[in-house]
């Protein structure tokens, strides 16, 4: 259900992005902060743009400094972003932060040596990653979902997070759960697993070694493949 979800997604993102977008070339950034629930797909590019289609597409703001791409919407539309959608076409990316319900899609597999993810206040990510080093932290009901590998990964997980990275292939995982988030795992060596005030992680992969710790509730279960 959710990989047709997101052939919808896609469906739709490319049916707008052909009735006459606003195109706007945008100066150097390698992090992009997404706001006020637009959809975002991300495209890997040799040129950095910003395509935007939908409703209220004119009231798309897109601002650049010290390298941050931040797209929202005029203040007169905060949180009125549903049904708009932009493609950010850019060259290099280190940081894909999500907040206020927007949903971001990388197109195709991000390879690279490392990236960090940040998903808050309900917001998503979703991407396919072939990296040395992942971070991701999600809060407030923000969720992550990673499909890929990756050599190691460090979450962090605080008030109803989610990370879903039963599909990404991992060497060492490091996990921290606090106050009710939640998350799925994958790693061949080793995971260190700590959850406090209560929360889920299910660890996959059969590693070899898995270190647990728990304050205050939670559950940390292996699971079998």
């Amino acid at each position: 259900m959710k990989n047709l979800l997101l052939a919808v997604f896609f469906l739709s993102t490319t049916f707008l992005v052909a009735q006459n977008p606003i195109n706007k070339n945008v100066g150097d950034f390698n992090e992009v902060k997404i706001f006020d629930l637009i959809k975002v797909s991300l495209v890997k590019s040799d040129e950095n743009k910003v395509m935007i289609t939908g409703e209220n597409a004119d009231d798309v703001e897109i601002i650049i400094k010290n390298n941050l791409l931040k797209v929202r919407m005029k203040i007169d539309r905060s949180f009125d972003g549903t049904k708009t959608f932009v493609a950010i076409h850019y060259t290099d990316i280190s940081l894909i932060d999500a907040n206020e319900g927007s949903k971001v899609v990388g197109n195709e597999l991000i390879t690279q040596d490392s990236i960090e993810l940040r998903a808050q206040e309900g917001a998503s990510i979703v991407v396919g990653l072939d990296v040395d080093r992942v971070t991701v932290r999600a809060v407030s009901g923000g969720i992550v979902e990673t499909r890929g590998k990756a050599m190691s990964q460090d979450i962090t997980l605080n008030t109803g997070g989610i990370y879903e990275g039963r599909d990404f292939e991992t060497k060492n995982t490091k996990v921290k759960v606090r106050a009710a988030g939640e998350a799925e795992v994958k790693a061949s060596n080793s995971v260190d697993a700590r959850i406090t005030a209560g929360g889920t992680i299910d660890i996959y992969g059969n590693p070899n070694t898995v270190s647990k710790k728990q304050t205050f509730g939670g559950k940390i279960r292996v699971r079998d493949n």
